[in-house]
């Protein structure tokens, strides 16, 4: 008994230190992490709406949205910027959907991933995000929008990020319609 508790003891101190080595690491990046994502987040919103907007957080109402940005360029409203991070293959995709006030996809910008690089990794190809331009509604692959082969999962996972986010921006607009309606009356 005794030549296995010390092994273990051994084992266990180590655990915890490497543990603690985890712990103060993670709180020491944790800060420059979330500024990173928070400026990839508005070079992205920037990269589909353009320069000289005005971009307002108004939170996010649907499951696995993280945030809803209107965006308006002085006082004409240009339309809604979701942050969404479905699960892929690897992991998650982090993306800004750019959607129009018509409720129309405008761009796409997949701002993390980490999908298989020459497989996977190809959902984040311009060329492929720009057929998700002018779409709405609920969208289907192999409908309106293929999957890229050998990527299927990953495009199916770029697929639910978009309906996310159209979903999140037609309950939002319904929403303030009721308001606007109730108001009125």
């Amino acid at each position: 008994m005794k030549k296995y508790l010390k092994p273990a003891l051994v084992l266990l101190v180590i655990c915890l230190c490497a543990a603690t080595v985890l712990a103060v690491v993670n709180g020491l990046t944790a800060q420059k992490i979330a500024e990173n994502a928070a400026a990839a987040e508005n070079e992205a919103i920037s990269g589909i709406f353009g320069e000289g907007i005005t971009v307002s957080d108004v939170g996010a109402s649907v499951e696995g949205v993280k945030k809803i940005y209107v965006v308006t360029r002085g006082s004409e409203a240009l339309g809604w910027c979701v942050s969404v991070s479905p699960n892929g293959f690897g992991g998650n995709i982090d993306m800004v959907v750019g959607i129009s006030a018509d409720r129309e996809i405008i761009g796409i910008i997949i701002t993390a991933l980490s999908e298989t690089p020459g497989l996977g990794s190809r959902v984040a190809d311009p060329l492929y995000l720009a057929g998700y331009e002018g779409l709405s509604g609920n969208l289907r692959l192999g409908e309106e929008i293929d999957a890229i082969s050998g990527a299927t999962i990953s495009s199916r996972s770029v697929l639910a990020g978009v309906n996310r986010a159209l979903t999140a921006v037609a309950s939002r607009s319904a929403r303030a319609d009721a308001i606007s309606a109730g108001g009125a009356g």
